[in-house]
């Protein structure tokens, strides 16, 4: 069992607030605008409604699964970059924001989504993971197995957080399959725009394809 602070009490917070305490875990929900509906959502997933401080403090893996906007504010109400230090911190998010015209994928310089928001915390071990799929895509598509198994993709670069990573990803009802480091040339490839965003993969031909994009430039052609 493995104490899971999870900052975000949206859809996908939610969802994995499910998975994983179906699995036996002991998780944490944080971070909601409502008291009443943070207090549901920890009825509903069968975990425990606390602060974002309380829940970075508390958690041995932490999640950060809120609107891309809202990170800095997600991160501040934890504690800031000293409150993660030392943690496995795994990033939900996908950088959806103003851009001229209406509301898209922000262009971040070069970087990976995954890049930008790990440097808020370096002292942190980071992971992107359960971003690749619509929160009720996954619902869904959590606990198939056999051939019909769903890839999660996920990336970083650290070995301990991969292991810890790869073992949430199997107890959340999903194959783990690693697309490389935080670099936009490995983990750019499964956020928007990217070849593995947006779409349903199982085994093999996840490996394929991966091993096919791997440190390559994100062509920026599939889903936004």
């Amino acid at each position: 069992m493995t104490r899971i602070g999870i900052i975000g009490a949206g859809h996908i917070g939610g969802n994995i607030a499910r998975f994983l305490a179906r699995s036996g875990h002991d998780i944490m929900v944080s971070f909601s605008r409502s008291p009443a509906t943070l207090d549901m959502l920890a009825a509903d997933t069968g975990s425990r409604a606390v602060s974002a401080a309380e829940a970075a403090a508390q958690g041995e893996i932490i999640i950060i699964s809120v609107p891309w906007t809202v990170v800095d504010a997600a991160l501040a109400a934890a504690g800031g970059a000293d409150a993660l230090a030392g943690k496995i911190v795994i990033d939900t998010t996908n950088q959806f924001g103003p851009v001229p015209g209406g509301f898209g994928v922000l262009d971040l310089g070069g970087k990976s989504a995954a890049e930008v928001n790990a440097a808020k915390a370096p002292r942190a071990a980071w992971v992107k993971a359960f971003n690749t799929l619509t929160a009720g895509f996954q619902a869904s598509a959590s606990g198939r197995t056999g051939p019909d198994r769903v890839v999660m993709f996920y990336a970083t670069g650290s070995g301990q957080a991969a292991a810890a990573a790869e073992t949430l990803i199997r107890d959340a009802g999903f194959d783990p399959v690693a697309t490389g480091t935080l670099a936009r040339t490995d983990v750019g490839h499964q956020e928007p725009k990217g070849d593995l965003y947006g779409e349903e993969f199982h085994h093999d031909d996840a490996i394929a394809a991966v091993r096919r994009l791997r440190g390559t430039i994100p062509a920026g052609t599939g889903r936004p």
